[in-house]
């Protein structure tokens, strides 16, 4: 074997156990929206958003564009399997999942000095409820009723963002 098999070689085999681990945590998350999806709540938007953990973890081991790819791999097969795909609850869970992402994202990369984990976790639920919200108001509601929710909305995104942001940081610290 020459020196260009070799170097290829390892790069594949790194590509591909990549892939592994990105396919690994997103089955992860997949099972933790599922079990959360079948815990009774109160309110459609009381959850707590434990699958958020792996993708703080993610965010941690991950390049951006792999986070991404298990975001988006865990919002479809968890819909597929709980029957919501392309309903109003995939749009608006697609819709969350990308708007935290990217503010998580620019937490975790330009701003970690000042958030934590728990912070950047804080930021994402209350992006992500906060952009549910406003769709839901301006494509299904058009009420402005539906900000009188808002309080109660981030009040639970931010009690969920943080147990959310510790197992976060839990899975960061020990695996």
């Amino acid at each position: 074997m020459n020196e260009r098999s070799i170097t290829q070689a390892v790069r594949s085999s790194e590509g591909d156990s990549r892939v592994f681990s990105v396919a690994f945590f997103a089955a992860f998350a997949i099972v933790l929206s599922i079990i959360e999806h079948m815990v009774p709540r109160p309110l459609p938007w009381m959850r707590i958003g434990l699958a958020n953990a792996i993708t703080l973890y993610a965010f941690t081991v991950f390049r951006p564009r792999e986070v991404l790819v298990l975001i988006v791999a865990r919002v479809i097969a968890a819909s597929l399997l709980i029957g919501t795909f392309l309903s109003v609850t995939f749009i608006l869970s697609l819709s969350g999942a990308l708007s935290s992402f990217f503010l998580m994202y620019l937490a975790y990369r330009y701003l970690s000095s000042v958030f934590s984990l728990v912070g950047i976790s804080v930021i994402g639920a209350l992006t992500s409820n906060s952009v549910q919200l406003l769709l839901i108001n301006y494509a299904f509601i058009q009420s402005s009723l539906s900000y009188y929710f808002l309080p109660f909305v981030l009040l639970f995104a931010l009690a969920g963002g943080v147990v959310s942001g510790l197992f976060g940081k839990f899975l960061s610290e020990n695996i």
